[in-house]
């Protein structure tokens, strides 16, 4: 082995936990480690690449499931380029579709809040529950 890393080590170089490291050994994202005589997990220095790996699909919203598929691809030999791409154009386009329905809700808040502002204040009882957000029915019962 060339330099090897204890699990504290290894966690601290790659910015996790030793708990985080534990897991994706669990899950399959990194391969069990070397034991010493005592017992203690002993890791390739090159464990820490791969932990940072991890960390930056995570930041890009892969799942780890997603992630261990990325890893078996490339530690099969195939390239998991075109795979990491697919996802990224999927992904981004879930996100386009839900920052556009934030905003519409952004919208209608902002437009709540406005029509709520312009309205005398009410009774508590002049609603069923609350007048701020039933006031679309308040103000078509006015009209």
């Amino acid at each position: 082995m060339k330099r090897a890393l204890f699990i504290g080590a290894a966690a601290r170089a790659a910015g996790v936990s030793i708990h985080t490291l534990r897991y994706y050994e669990r899950r399959g994202l990194l391969s069990a480690p070397q034991r010493t005589p005592a017992g203690y997990r002993v890791y390739e220095a090159a464990v820490v690449d791969r932990l940072r790996f991890i960390q930056q699909a995570q930041a890009l919203g892969f799942t780890l499931a997603e992630i261990k598929e990325i890893l078996r691809l490339k530690f099969s030999g195939r390239s998991p380029c075109d795979c990491v791409r697919r996802r990224l154009r999927a992904r981004l386009v879930a996100l386009e579709a839900e920052l556009k329905r934030l905003r519409s809700i952004r919208r209608e808040i902002r437009a709540c809040l406005d029509r709520a502002r312009r309205l005398p204040r009410l009774p508590h009882t002049a609603s069923a529950i609350c007048p701020i957000i039933e006031i679309q029915s308040l103000l078509a019962k006015q009209r």
